[in-house]
């Protein structure tokens, strides 16, 4: 088996959520950070023919770099990593000792759904980075402009504050703020359809690629009947 780019660029992505993955027979990975606030899935192209677990996804990623091309071969306690002249056999870690999804996240119903495009979350990103805040809350309220991003401090009322405005796909006249730890914005690139609930949940769904994250919201988040 030879990975693709895009399933190299899902694992390296999954390997900021959490160092270590278990992956399961098929054609899809999953993996959930250590502290629950973070959990994804994507639909990749291989067809994985057993469970394993990678302890360092990271460094399995580096052996993967370091042979041109390499070919996976998967026997019972390791996969062989080889081309025409190197190879690694590279032992697997017992997957009971690390942290991956016990079952699928159903998401409750979202009272509110935006469009992110990549340009956007990318200017958040960086003003996140610029004025060295985290909080970033998602806002609608009765004056211009009707909804935007917000980067904040919310310990410090009095810290510089930077807004984009966005446009919701689904109307409501609701006040409300979806609260987020930016930290949490673990994404692959590219534009995201982002459904938002009460329960303080969120579903980021990438238009790109077949690659879904469920980010929870912070405590401050309110939605206004």
């Amino acid at each position: 088996m030879k990975l693709s780019e895009d399933t190299i660029a899902v694992l390296k992505n999954f390997a900021t959520i959490n160092p270590n993955l278990v992956f399961k027979p098929g054609q899809k990975l999953s993996t959930i950070a250590e502290s629950k606030t973070v959990m994804a899935s994507a639909d990749i192209v291989e067809d994985f023919p057993q469970e394993f677990g990678i302890y360092d996804l990271n460094e399995f990623l580096s052996v993967l770099s370091m042979i041109p091309e390499p070919d996976l071969e998967f026997f019972e306690t390791h996969v062989l990593i080889q081309n025409n002249l190197q190879k690694v056999k590279y032992f697997y870690s017992n997957p009971e000792i690390l942290t991956s999804p016990s079952k699928d996240i159903t998401m409750p119903d979202a009272e509110v759904g935006i469009n992110l495009l990549e340009g956007n979350l990318k200017r958040i990103h960086q003003a996140s980075a610029v004025l060295g805040h985290s909080d970033l809350s998602i806002v609608r309220t009765l004056g211009p402009p009707e909804v935007y991003a917000k980067i904040y401090d919310a310990k410090d009322a009095t810290a510089n504050e930077y807004t984009l405005e966005l446009s919701l796909e689904n109307p409501v006249p609701n006040k409300f703020n979806f609260d987020f730890n930016i930290a949490n914005l673990k994404l692959l690139p590219g534009d995201y359809y982002v459904s938002l609930s009460s329960s303080k949940i969120s579903n980021w769904t990438n238009s790109n690629y077949p690659v879904e994250y469920f980010i929870a919201l912070e405590n401050t988040t309110e939605f206004h009947a």
